[in-house]
């Protein structure tokens, strides 16, 4: 009951500053099944963003612009690039980063986000990681030399449902890529170079900093 009281009021004081036309564009997706970031990961991820107040922010796995939308309306002076493997989702987006004007700061590739990944050359001080799974293990190493000293690598879904953890029996559908997401975390976990604090917030959060 306690962890219920608190979660509802982490999502309010995070989500209390976005604009309401956008929390309702996140409803709309959810009830049409459309992948959204959930409502508790969303409140930390703004808490990062706001305590780590970056100015380049890497986002992979653009999905529809609305937590690269959250992003930039929490810290107005950021610019993000963001990338998303399907071209209707990044219409999608697009469209959204004009609605609310944020499009001017956006740099949005279209493309496979560890080949992406690979061609950049820029450093950022936040890059949040919600792309296909099964690619955060080999991501990895590529985002920590993207990453500046001090940054932070904020990793969405690391849970995955309960069936990282064995909290909840996996499908058989899902064991190898449960398998693949335990693995990553496992690696992140006992990465020297980074600090990193795992969370049971909304499907399983990971935050890293680089010491």
């Amino acid at each position: 009951m306690i962890n219920e009281f608190t979660k509802n009021l982490t999502e309010k004081s995070a989500e209390f500053s976005l604009p309401q036309e956008l929390k309702d564009l996140r409803v709309f997706y959810k009830e049409s099944g459309i992948p959204t970031i959930l409502d508790e990961s969303l409140s930390e991820l703004l808490l990062m963003v706001s305590i780590k107040n970056p100015q380049n922010i890497l986002e992979l796995g653009t999905a529809t612009g609305c937590s690269g939308t959250a992003m930039l309306l929490t810290q107005k002076t950021a610019k993000l690039t963001t990338i998303e493997k399907f071209e209707p989702s990044q219409t999608e987006a697009i469209k959204n980063f004009k609605k609310f004007g944020v499009y001017d700061r956006v740099t949005a590739i279209l493309g496979d986000s560890y080949e992406t990944a690979l061609t950049l050359t820029g450093e950022y001080d936040f890059i949040f990681l919600d792309c296909n799974k099964a690619s955060y293990t080999r991501l990895l190493p590529v985002l920590k030399n993207l990453l500046k000293k001090g940054g932070v690598l904020f990793t969405d879904n690391v849970l995955f449902r309960g069936y990282v953890s064995g909290e909840v029996k996996t499908p058989k559908i899902y064991n190898s890529l449960a398998r693949k997401i335990r693995e990553f975390d496992e690696i992140l976990a006992s990465d020297t170079d980074l600090i990193t604090c795992f969370f049971d917030v909304g499907d399983g959060i990971a935050v890293s900093y680089k010491k």
